[in-house]
C-alpha cells in the first residue's frame, strides 16, 4: 500500500510540476485592451466632449496635476474654472482658443501661482493627436457650463498619431501612467520630479519597484517628498517592464519575466489547484482500497 501511495503521489508531482513550467513560459501579464472610440469629421458634440473626458482622465494623464470634481490633484489650476476664466486670461483670445494653447502650448501662458511644469499635451506622455486635443477642449466646455464650439477638421485626422514606433514596453507604461508627466526620460517630460534616465545605475531594480510601491522609501536629494504617488494599483508585471526599461537606459540587462514573483503566474497557481484537487483524490482513493480491505477481511 505504502509503495502504491508513492506511487501515486510522485505522477501527481510530476504532472502539477509540468503544468507549471509550462504556465512559466507563457507570458502572465494582464493586459485589457481599452475600447477602442473612434474621433471623425462626423463625431457629434456630445460624443466628442465624452471622448474628452476619458482622454483627460486617462490617457492625457491631466488628473495628475489637476482636478475636475470636488476631490483631486492641485498642482494646477481647477479645470472646473478653465472655460470661466479662458477668454480673460489672454487679451483678444477667444476662450476656444486659450484652451487650445493651453494644451498644445503651456508654457506661452503659466498662470500666476502655479509653476512651468506643464508638458505640451502633444508630446510625452499625453502624446495627443490634434483630434484628441480637440475632443479634450470640448469636455472642458461642458464642464464649464458651456457649449462645444469645436470641430473636427480633416487635417485633424491627417496629422494622424503622435505615438511612436518600437517604443518599449516600459516607456509605454510610463507614459500611461504619467511618470513622465513629471520626471525627464531620455530627454523627455517634466520636471517636478528627478530624471529618471539613469535611476538604474544609482538604484538596484529592488530599490526602484520599492519606491513605485511606497514613494516614502527613498527620496532623491533636492526633490520635496510627498508628491509621487504609489503605483501599486499597477499590476506587478508591468512594474516589472517599466525596471526593465530603466535598468535599459542605464546600460544593464533585467528580465521582466524571470523577475516577477513565481507567485504571480497564473501556471503556478494553477498547479498548486491541481495538487490539491489530485491529492486529495489520491488520499479518496486509499482511504476507499483501506475500507475495501477491512470488508474483505470481515
Amino acid at each position: 500500500m505504502g509503495w502504491t501511495l508513492t506511487k501515486i503521489s510522485a505522477f501527481v508531482l510530476l504532472i502539477v510540476s509540468a503544468y507549471a513550467y509550462l504556465g512559466q513560459l507563457v507570458p502572465q501579464f494582464e493586459e485589457h485592451a481599452p475600447a477602442k472610440r473612434t474621433i471623425s469629421v462626423d463625431t457629434n458634440a456630445e460624443e466628442l466632449a465624452s471622448i474628452g473626458r476619458e482622454l483627460l482622465r486617462g490617457k492625457g494623464g491631466c488628473l495628475v496635476c489637476h482636478k475636475d470634481g470636488e476631490t483631486g490633484n492641485e498642482r494646477g489650476p481647477d479645470l472646473r474654472q478653465a472655460l470661466a476664466r479662458a477668454a480673460s486670461r489672454k487679451p483678444g483670445m477667444s476662450a476656444e482658443d486659450y484652451l487650445l494653447e493651453s494644451l498644445t502650448t503651456p508654457d506661452a501662458f503659466v498662470v500666476t501661482g502655479y509653476p512651468n511644469i506643464m508638458p505640451s499635451a502633444l508630446k510625452p506622455p499625453a502624446n495627443l493627436t490634434p483630434a484628441e486635443v480637440k475632443a479634450v477642449v470640448s469636455y472642458l466646455q461642458v464642464l464649464g457650463g458651456g457649449e462645444v464650439t469645436m470641430r473636427i477638421a480633416s487635417g485633424d485626422l491627417a496629422a494622424g498619431s503622435n505615438a511612436r514606433q518600437g517604443v518599449h514596453r516600459g516607456r509605454e507604461l510610463m507614459d500611461e501612467s504619467a511618470c513622465t508627466g513629471c520626471h525627464l526620460v531620455n530627454g523627455e517630460g517634466g520636471t517636478v520630479g528627478p530624471d529618471l534616465t539613469k535611476v538604474a545605475a544609482a538604484r538596484t531594480p529592488e530599490e526602484i519597484l520599492r519606491k513605485m510601491v511606497n514613494p516614502a522609501a527613498w527620496t532623491t536629494k533636492g526633490f520635496e517628498a510627498g508628491k509621487m504617488p504609489s503605483f501599486e494599483h499597477l499590476p506587478e508585471g508591468e512594474r516589472h517592464e517599466i525596471v526593465a526599461y530603466l535598468v535599459g537606459l542605464a546600460g544593464g540587462s533585467y528580465s521582466p519575466t524571470g523577475a516577477a514573483s513565481p507567485w504571480s503566474h497564473e501556471g503556478v497557481r494553477l498547479g498548486l489547484v491541481i495538487l490539491v484537487f489530485n491529492l486529495g483524490m489520491a488520499l479518496a482513493l486509499v482511504l476507499a482500497r483501506r475500507w475495501e480491505g477491512k470488508g474483505a477481511s470481515s
